[in-house]
């Protein structure tokens, strides 16, 4: 089984990276998929870049071109949900667009949210678990995406109303309805960067790296865990 990691930024990749062993580099769509093994499990690595295109293109080609068998997208993200706070992390449940008219509904895949993989949720939460940095500030929630950074509180509120989702984030919907497509497991991973308001650009600024360490953290665990 290879195993599809996906991170939007470079900081979201780079302890990955770090740990596998590569034995080949494609250059494409203005990135790398990086091909090798952490351990024993074979993955294709790449940092597919901030949005929803991109993330919707490199999951297709990790899948399509690099056969991955389950995708994972790791990185950072905004809180929404009260009482998450900054280093806090969500296991997606599901993910859904928070910026998508409901008239898409109508077409295929006509579905609102796509669900995580069961197994791949629990393994998170025993890598969760397993990691003292995390020191047990992990939950699992909906997750929101849009091509959007929501930095403002009335936005915010509007996708709570619609959504109630614990966090919103750029790229994870687009990876599950690609997963989903192709009948492929998935599982997005975030670590709150910032709270999703008014102070979310400096938030993110201060937070972005070591958040982004806490998540590729879990993926490792993940892979040193995993039994399948």
């Amino acid at each position: 089984m290879i195993w599809g990691i996906l991170g939007a930024l470079e900081e979201e990749v780079a302890l990955i990276k770090e740990k596998m062993i590569i034995e080949r580099q494609t250059p494409m769509y203005g990135t790398t998929f990086y091909e090798g093994t952490i351990g024993s499990r074979a993955v294709v690595l790449v940092c597919c870049g901030i949005g929803k295109v991109n993330a919707a293109v490199c999951a297709s080609t990790a899948i399509h071109q690099f056969g991955a068998g389950r995708v994972i997208n790791v990185g950072i993200a905004g809180a929404m949900k009260l009482g998450l706070s900054v280093m806090d992390v969500v296991i997606g449940t599901e993910v859904a667009f928070h910026d998508q008219d409901p008239v898409m509904l109508h077409y295929y895949p006509n579905r609102q949210f796509f669900e995580a993989d069961p197994y791949l949720i629990s393994l998170c939460e025993e890598a969760c678990a397993a990691l003292p940095e995390i020191n047990g500030h992990f939950g699992r929630g909906r997750i929101a995406s849009g091509d959007v950074f929501v930095n403002d509180s009335a936005v915010k509120a509007d996708i709570n109303r619609r959504l109630s989702p614990a966090c919103v984030e750029m790229e994870g919907a687009a990876i599950g309805q690609v997963s989903y497509m192709n009948g492929k497991p998935f599982l997005v991973i975030r670590t709150m960067s910032d709270s999703a308001d008014e102070g979310a650009d400096a938030s993110y600024d201060n937070f972005i790296e070591v958040a982004a360490q806490h998540s590729a953290k879990i993926i490792l665990k993940m892979l040193e865990l995993t039994h399948r």
